[in-house]
């Protein structure tokens, strides 16, 4: 089956379904040419349907009006931005969801009530979520058809590729070791739960504080609550400044910028895309006039794009804006210098660079520091795509040179919270 003959396939499901659904599709794969075809399905038959495309990002809102214009659909549809859209109401034939994952915040879930529709398509690369709010999306279009990374592969449907997590060792592990012994000390004093020391820190954390000094202790000696409210005073500020500093020690180490440079410098040819978790690092690796974060204005944002796609440039420096809606089919390789659990952002990032070009062969290195919740952070993000290689430094070296690397052999610290 050509990749076009599967999504003629997607449409009729969509169709079937009675035109309330989510495609599951790999990026690459091709979501918006399929979401077109679905477009010129519904106008054929009926060419007066008005149709509202909703986006997260003025990124995708751009590239949606360019496709729409090249399709001639423009007439007959819009594209907005969903902060806009849900500040209004609206009434169309057919509402597109765009990264629809996106669409179960407290805020964006709000589309389904503001927007008056008849037919509903979602499109995302991952439906699930790390706070599990898919089943708010479900309930107005669950997914109806789903493409793997594996199916793409076997057909050639997105260029082959290899992932590699890059173990990498620090000379100042201890300084992260202490951090992280004192937040397992504060993590303890709320039992291991996660939810319940977060939730003394957030909006409501007095009231919280309160019910769980309650929970602690349910005499009527005053000085006794006093000593148990200071004492959750104290576990709830320590437990959110050492887990920062466990965050900035993981994202922001210089070893990162090292490695991530040593592989630029032996890609020389090759259009580089890398991810950093902050400004700061992704302003590390270069000169900042390439560097793509929330503090770049539209217009530079679209100058340096097109310097990218042209090949003016090679190398593009992202924090958080390129892992969706960013479209350069010969950027082929990625560096990812700030990971976290999210399965999501995972796949979009492998996303950005495995789209089909002629015979390329694309690379992603993930920068992870050994030894540190980081591993956990990728094992989680990577649950259900196993198809990548540990290496070390030594491997890396070996993969930069064209080599078949050493794969990494020694157990990886596990990190397991527990009474």
């Amino acid at each position: 089956m050509t990749r076009t003959e599967r999504q003629r396939e997607a449409v009729k499901k969509w169709l079937k379904s009675k035109g309330h659904g989510t495609w599951e599709f790999p990026t690459g794969f091709g979501k918006t040419f399929t979401a077109i075809i679905a477009l010129k399905a519904v106008l054929k038959k009926y060419p007066d349907r008005r149709i509202l495309v909703v986006v997260p990002t003025t990124t995708l809102k751009d590239q949606w009006l360019e496709k729409l214009d090249e399709n001639e659909l423009s007439f007959n549809a819009e594209v907005q931005v969903i902060n806009t859209v849900v500040k209004h109401s609206w009434t169309c034939d057919l509402l597109v969801l765009d990264e629809v994952h996106r669409f179960a915040s407290d805020l964006f879930k709000q589309i389904f009530e503001c927007v008056n529709y008849k037919l509903v398509l979602g499109l995302t690369a991952t439906f699930d979520r790390l706070d599990g709010k898919q089943s708010i999306i479900a309930k107005y279009c669950p997914i109806i058809d789903k493409v793997t990374l594996l199916e793409c592969q076997a057909n050639g449907w997105i260029s082959q590729y290899k992932e590699y997590q890059v173990l990498i060792d620090v000379d100042d592990i201890e300084e992260y070791n202490r951090y992280n012994r004192e937040w397992i000390e504060h993590y303890e004093f709320f039992g291991f739960d996660f939810g319940k020391a977060m939730s003394c820190i957030g909006p409501n954390g007095w009231k919280n504080k309160l019910r769980y000094r309650d929970e602690l202790y349910s005499g009527h000696d005053e000085d006794r609550k006093k000593q148990v409210l200071q004492s959750i005073n104290y576990h709830a500020m320590g437990f959110i400044r050492t887990m920062q500093k466990r965050k900035a020690f993981i994202n922001n180490h210089p070893k990162k910028i090292e490695i991530a440079k040593k592989i630029m410098e032996m890609r020389p040819n090759s259009k580089i895309i890398t991810f950093s978790n902050n400004v700061q690092m992704a302003e590390a690796l270069e000169n900042s006039q390439y560097v793509y974060t929330g503090k770049t204005s539209k217009k530079k944002g679209r100058v340096m794009i097109e310097d990218f796609i042209t090949g003016k440039i090679n190398h593009l420096h992202s924090c958080m804006r390129l892992n969706e809606g960013f479209d350069v089919p010969d950027a082929s390789v990625g560096i990812i210098l700030g990971t976290d659990s999210s399965e999501t952002k995972a796949r979009q990032r492998r996303g950005r660079v495995i789209r089909k070009y002629g015979d390329k062969e694309a690379e992603i290195f993930y920068i992870i520091i050994n030894n540190t919740i980081e591993s956990k952070w990728y094992k989680n993000s990577h649950k259900n795509d196993t198809d990548y290689l540990t290496i070390d430094e030594h491997g890396l070296e070996q993969v930069l040179k064209g080599e078949n690397p050493d794969l990494y052999n020694k157990k990886i610290k596990e990190f397991v919270f527990r009474y």
